[in-house]
């Protein structure tokens, strides 16, 4: 967690404004700029797009008021958080992700008044959190290191299980890419090699040979799992442009004699949906039978209209969104909001990112039809790990969640 944050704080009250600053200063974040004109807060961070990570502003406010600033914050590309300075009701909360969502804007809540320190440090943390995802504070493999990687077939396959808390099983599991060196106990973290494998048009071969692996474990998974579980393997909305990726997948699949049915391909999203390449991607696997699933909604590119017109068969909720929820209002009526939708149209909802018990409790308990993945149910695992997880997560955390629910 780094305290050299760049905050800019825009809101027409003095005292919010020096109440705020004195809030972070204490918190230990020294770089924090406040403005009590939003024209005058929109020109600065026009004239220095990278140099401010979050940007806190009030709603009502004269001349521009919130919504107008995250209309031109996202007119600017800006690639830092949003979030909103106000009491909100549920009908503003919606409508503010909403169009934070139109200009791809990352919103990262809100903070009520009487304001304080804690619903700030969250704030913080969920952008940390965001920024971790996005991979900037890790050492880079080379282009060279990672294509002898891959030629070597070391990159391999984790599994991420998917829990239904209805018959508490596991009804799929993420294929999460790592690299195995010869002599290392631990995995390469992909923080270490997605960006590389992206700036070098290296996913696909990548992907392929995950996939090629996952192929060859599932008759296990099924000894495992029961034969009904399916996989979910990432593919960037990057990927989806090469319109020959749905035959080369299905050639695979095909050949190892895998059900469609039971493969969902999670699409992330460096970039938006937008091409014609991508969504005739999109259609043509949804038509060969596979899942699509939408990963980390509500701090990605596609909006909730995007979602009702795009075939997707699954919604997964951005860890930032379920981390602290049980506390957290925002996160709360956009997860409500969202579950609606989802049952609405028959789409899957998961939420990603379990790691605290009150999380797992606050879900199970309001959503008994979300599935459930994190590292509070199981931290990503090589294949020959999970049946003793398994065994035991069925007469410890499991068997407790089958008989009392989590209230312990």
């Amino acid at each position: 967690m780094s305290k050299d944050r760049r905050i800019l704080i825009v809101d027409d009250s003095a005292a919010i404004l020096e109440l705020i600053g004195g809030m972070l200063n204490d918190l230990g974040y020294k770089y924090v700029t406040r403005f009590s004109s939003s024209v005058d807060a929109i020109n600065e961070v026009r004239r220095f797009p990278a140099k401010y990570d979050i940007v806190l502003t009030d709603l009502n406010m004269p001349d521009i008021d919130g919504m107008g600033v995250i209309r031109e914050l996202g007119n600017m590309s800006f690639k830092g958080g949003v979030c909103i300075i106000s009491d909100l009701d549920v009908r503003i909360i919606e409508l503010a992700a909403e169009v934070a969502r139109q200009q791809f804007i990352c919103l990262l809540g809100n903070v009520s008044k009487p304001l304080k320190v804690e619903a700030l440090q969250l704030i913080i943390d969920r952008m940390d959190q965001i920024e971790e995802r996005r991979f900037t504070n890790f050492k880079k493999m080379r282009k060279e290191e990672l294509l002898n990687c891959i030629m070597s077939h070391q990159v391999i396959p984790y599994y991420q299980p998917k829990l239904n808390p209805q018959n508490n099983r596991v009804e799929s599991l993420e294929v999460l890419a790592r690299i195995r060196l010869p002599g290392e106990a631990d995995a390469v973290l992909p923080g270490r090699f997605i960006p590389t494998a992206i700036k070098h048009d290296l996913m696909d071969l990548m992907t392929m040979q995950l996939a090629e692996t996952t192929a060859k474990d599932i008759s296990k998974l099924s000894e495992i799992f029961g034969d009904k579980v399916k996989i979910s393997i990432n593919l960037s909305a990057q990927q989806l442009a090469d319109l020959e990726i749905p035959n080369r997948l299905e050639s695979l699949f095909e050949a190892r004699g895998i059900e469609k049915t039971r493969v969902v391909l999670e699409i992330t999203e460096e970039y938006a949906l937008k091409t014609s390449e991508q969504m005739e991607s999109l259609n043509r696997l949804r038509i060969k039978g596979y899942g699509l699933s939408m990963d980390d909604f509500g701090t990605g590119f596609t909006n909730i209209q995007q979602l009702r017109s795009l075939p997707f068969t699954e919604v997964k909720i951005d860890r930032t969104l379920i981390n602290h929820i049980h506390q957290d209002k925002f996160s709360q009526v956009i997860v409500q909001s969202l579950a609606e939708i989802t049952n609405s149209f028959d789409v899957d909802l998961v939420a990603e990112g379990i790691e605290h018990f009150e999380d797992l409790d606050y879900l199970y308990s309001r959503y008994p039809g979300i599935l459930l993945q994190g590292f509070l149910i199981c931290r990503p695992k090589p294949i020959e790990s999970l049946g003793s997880w398994y065994n035991s997560w069925l007469k410890g955390v499991g068997a407790t969640l089958a008989t009392n629910g989590t209230s312990s």
